[in-house]
Formats: structure tokens, sequence, C-alpha cells
């Protein structure tokens, strides 16, 4: 296996994958950095390949055909390089500082920060690997099935729970199945209530409650906290650590979760999440989920946000999940361990 196990996208790649591509090879670089001349390799060979596809003209004058193919070799890898400098400094300014990468002052290579493992930076790689171990993966390997079902159970949750946390500026509850410590529903949405979520909880489920049901729909909730209860702000999230999230929305669960499993609803203003690993880089695809989900919090948002909970959680504020965060670190260095194995 390569020392970086991943694949070279092609040239037609968004940008957005290509500054995925360089992120993968700089966390699995023994120096932790990606040359972006590797990329310009690449280009040259994926031109040369296309060249070779082509029929050959006898009449052409060789030295000036290539002196063109030169120059448009040339040309790509310097519409490439400042499509790749944008989209890093986008990610840079909207990850505020939970972005594990910066370009050199030359802008020659993308380098991983030398405390990576911090918790503030585990967030973003996290959703960085997620994003590939299905879909158009840049993995070159087959990814262990067991450090998958970690990641969906648990990693993920962790990380969207303090998220919330962050995002309402208070408390969060994680609902979403399986649950670390296996309680029930109703015990999970009586804890949340002792921390001031604003509901009072049902006894039981509600008589329709399916008798199958373990989160109603819901993966977390999370409110936020001020000096008089109840919170002004609530919310129902979900978590899509899988590609087919767009047009499902927690909205369609969250009425029926308050009938099946609360006596006395929260009385707050209630908004909706939905909590991805991706980087949603189509402005009119993220418009349009936004009107179905609510809040968004792609890969450009989560990380910050988690970083926010946690914050939260040393400075007191008692929330589900704040004592995992060493699984998240946890899992990153199994599954870099099994890449480079």
């Amino acid at each position: 296996m390569p020392i970086e196990p991943v694949v070279t996208p092609g040239l037609n790649a968004e940008d957005h994958v290509l500054v995925d591509w360089l992120e993968l090879v700089a966390f699995f670089n023994e120096f932790r950095t990606a040359r972006l001349d590797e990329l310009d390799a690449a280009i040259e060979e994926q031109f040369e390949a296309l060249e070779d596809d082509e029929p050959e003209d006898e009449n052409d004058d060789l030295g000036d055909d290539d002196a063109g193919n030169i120059a448009r070799v040339d040309a790509e890898k310097e519409r490439v390089r400042e499509r790749i400098e944008n989209e890093v400094d986008f990610r840079l300014k909207d990850c505020d500082n939970a972005y594990p990468f910066r370009l050199g002052a030359d802008a020659e290579e993308l380098v991983l920060v030398e405390d990576w493992q911090d918790d503030r930076f585990t967030p973003y790689l996290t959703c960085l690997i997620t994003t590939h171990l299905t879909q158009n993966s840049l993995f070159d390997f087959a990814v262990d099935g067991g450090l998958i079902s970690q990641l969906r159970n648990r990693v993920f949750q962790v990380l969207s729970t303090l998220a919330m946390a962050g995002l309402a500026n208070g408390s969060a509850a994680s609902v979403g199945w399986p649950r670390a410590d296996r309680a029930d529903i109703i015990a999970t949405l009586k804890r949340a209530e002792a921390r001031g979520a604003g509901f009072l909880t049902r006894e039981e489920p509600g008589r329709y409650a399916p008798p199958k049901a373990k989160d109603g729909g819901v993966d977390v909730i999370a409110w936020e906290i001020g000096v008089r209860p109840p919170p002004v702000l609530f919310y129902f999230a979900q978590v899509a650590s899988g590609h087919d999230w767009q047009g499902k929305s927690v909205r369609t669960h969250a009425e029926l979760f308050e009938q099946n499993y609360l006596d006395d609803a929260h009385r707050g203003n209630v908004s909706y999440a939905t909590l991805l690993p991706f980087r949603v880089a189509d402005e009119g695809l993220w418009n349009h989920e936004s009107k179905v989900h609510g809040v968004l919090l792609d890969r450009t948002r989560l990380p910050k946000h988690a970083v926010l909970g946690q914050a939260l959680a040393r400075g007191g504020v008692e929330m589900d999940e704040a004592e995992n965060m060493p699984q998240v670190l946890a899992w990153l260095d199994d599954f870099r361990a099994t890449a480079l194995a």
C-alpha cells in the first residue's frame, strides 16, 4: 500500500474534492504535508493521457504543438492552484479556529497542523474522513466495517451532540439510538428535563408511539441556557452521516415526537437542524436544503460549533457526550493506523 492511500482525483474534479485530496494526503503523510506539485504531476499525466487518445496529424508542426501543449498545461496548473487557494481560504474562515490545515507561505504545500490530535481539530478530520467512506471515495483501500459502524453509532453522534450545544449556546441531549448508556428514551428525556430543557416528559410513551421506536426519529435536542427558564431557543436535530440526506428533515418527526414522549412541550422558539460531515459547495443546493432542513451544519460549520460545545462543557454546562471526546481521537488514530498498515 502507498504511504498515502488515496486516489488522485480527475481533471474535472470540483474544487472541494481537490482540496479534500490534499487534506487526506497531508493527514496520512509522514511529514503531515501535501505538495501541490504532486497535483501538477497528476495534471501533466492526465493531459498526456488525453493527448495519447487523440489521432495524430502528420501535417502538424511538432514544435508549435508541443509549445501549445505546455502552455495549456501551465494554464491549467495556474487555474487549479487558484481554485485550491480560494477553497482553502473559505474553509479556514468558515471553520474559524477549528480548521487543521494551513497553506505554506508560498502556497506550494498544504500542511496538517502539528497538534492535529487536539480536540479542536478532530471534529473536522472526522468529517473529512466520513465524507469519503462511501460515495465517490478517495480512499484506495477497503475500510473496515467495524470502523464504519463505530463512526456512525458513536463517534459522529458525540460530535453532533456537542455541536448542537454550541449552536444553542447551552445544553444538549443525545437522543439517537444507540445511546451510550443504553437508557430508554423516557429516561434520556427526563435527564434533559432536569437540565432545564423546558418540557415535562411522559411517564410512558404515548399510546400511539411505535412499540419498538427507540428515538422517535430525533437524534439530538438542544436548548439555550439562560438565567430564567424556560429556554428561549430549542432545537430538534438529526445526524446524517450518509449521502442520502437531501430532502429528509427532522421537521417531519418533531410533532409526533412531542405527542409521543412529552407531557408538556417546550415553550421556546423551535428550530431544526441537520448535521452533515460533507462540504456542501453547491450554493443552490445549500439554499434549497436550508429551507427544507432549517440550520445545516456541514463540514465547515459543524467543527467550530463542536469546539464551542466543548468549551461550554468545560465551563460547567451539563450535557450528554461531554466526556466522550476521547472516543473521537481514538477512532481517528485507529483509522489512520489501519489505512497505513
